[in-house]
């Protein structure tokens, strides 16, 4: 009988029931070295032992969408917004998300959710920070990949609101494509300024706030410049620019 016990007993400490639950730290630690599905096994195991802690199920729905299983991480961040709804970083990076699977109206939902945050100066978040919103694959010997940015404030001396940018071997922006407001495009290239993605002269925030009414997408690279498309009636939606870009894209690189 007491070898029966001993036996249970051993059992019992080499179950995984009795292994250590990770820490929080030790997922982060897997999520920054891009050891993405070892932070998602590490992020699952803690929330599952601490179900209210919202952070850990974040951490689930990053590496989820580090991996692409993009419909697992929106399930994942909706739960986390349901229980924290100042999760920011959960919103963000749902609005990336619907981009990826192209539900534009929850994709323009969740930005009025960041928006509506900004315009109240709510905590976490603020206006003068640019946001990720999508990302795509442009094929074709030339073509690349490109990240999205959206300003809630234009910035720059043309007053962008979304920057298309193409990075190089050595992380640097080599192209990118401004949503940007025409006349203050057409004033800053008139004083012989290439426009760069990371402007860095300040305008005062009355300029800012101004409502653009004329738009120009324009392309950039540190030795050229030139207009793909106007659009005088007014701020288009972004699924419309986006889509704008990439026939121009698809076009320039075949």
């Amino acid at each position: 009988m007491r070898i029966q016990w001993i036996h249970a007993a051993w059992f019992l400490l080499a179950s995984p029931l009795c292994a250590q639950i990770p820490t929080l730290a030790e997922a982060k630690q897997e999520l920054a070295a891009k050891h993405y599905a070892q932070a998602k096994a590490l992020f699952a195991a803690y929330a599952k032992a601490h179900p209210e802690n919202a952070d850990a199920e974040a951490g689930v729905g990053d590496a989820e969408l580090a991996l692409h299983e993009y419909q697992a991480a929106e399930l994942t961040y909706r739960s986390v917004v349901l229980k924290q709804p100042q999760m920011w970083r959960a919103h963000k990076n749902l609005v990336i998300i619907e981009a990826q699977l192209g539900r534009w109206e929850e994709f323009d939902r969740e930005r009025a959710v960041l928006r509506a945050a900004r315009e109240r100066g709510a905590e976490g978040i603020s206006a003068r920070e640019s946001d990720v919103i999508d990302s795509f694959d442009v094929p074709g010997k030339n073509g690349g990949h490109w990240i999205v940015r959206e300003y809630y404030l234009p910035v720059g001396r043309s007053l962008t609101r979304y920057n298309f940018e193409s990075f190089g071997a050595d992380g640097r922006v080599k192209e990118y494509i401004s949503l940007e407001s025409a006349e203050a495009a057409k004033d800053a290239a008139t004083q012989g300024d290439v426009l760069r993605s990371d402007e860095s002269e300040k305008h005062d925030e009355q300029a800012r706030q101004e409502q653009v009414k004329d738009f120009v997408l324009d392309w950039y690279t540190g030795a050229a410049h030139g207009t793909i498309k106007s659009y005088p009636q007014g701020e288009p939606k972004y699924e419309a620019v986006r889509r704008d870009v990439l026939r121009w894209l698809r076009k320039s690189k075949e």
